[in-house]
């Protein structure tokens, strides 16, 4: 467990979607490279939205989990609107959290429709091709899943 993922927002409380990062890590090599990216919508985007269907991804320690997993060999999710493209799963499928919450079907895909997810992390276009480019290298060396760790603040 060389790779690993960080997904962080910080909350800024202006109008408009808060923009947090997301980035591939190496034990080894320390931080390898960081994006842009957001979860969520506008709305959305508050403390404790993790709980409701449309939130924020929630960090791994308010759904019982040591981390997120990152499935690096996408699948393509071409018809599916906001997505279109490619979609890497993040797994565990389902989680419940710490308030009840239940959420699920997350992914780090292409933000292809209005600003925003539904829970999922999302990059704009440019974004997301510079992330695609990084995760081939990664699958090049026989990498297929990484931990994702999420944090907000």
């Amino acid at each position: 467990m060389d790779y690993f993922f960080i997904f962080s927002l910080h909350f800024d409380r202006d109008k408009g979607l808060d923009q947090g990062r997301l980035s591939i890590n190496s034990l080894s090599k320390g931080t390898v490279q960081i994006f842009v990216a957001t979860s969520s919508q506008e709305n959305s985007q508050q403390p404790e939205s993790f709980h409701k269907k449309g939130g924020l991804l929630p960090p791994q320690y308010r759904c019982g989990l040591p981390f997120w997993k990152v499935n690096l060999i996408p699948i393509a999710m071409n018809a599916v609107k906001g997505v279109e493209g490619a979609f890497y799963v993040i797994s565990p499928h389902t989680v419940t959290t710490d308030k009840g919450g239940v959420r699920g079907d997350f992914g780090i895909h292409r933000d292809a429709n209005a600003p925003g997810s539904l829970g999922c992390i999302v990059l704009s276009g440019d974004r997301f091709s510079a992330f695609e480019a990084a995760v081939k290298k990664l699958v090049a060396q026989g990498i297929k899943e990484v931990p994702l760790f999420v944090q907000y603040s």
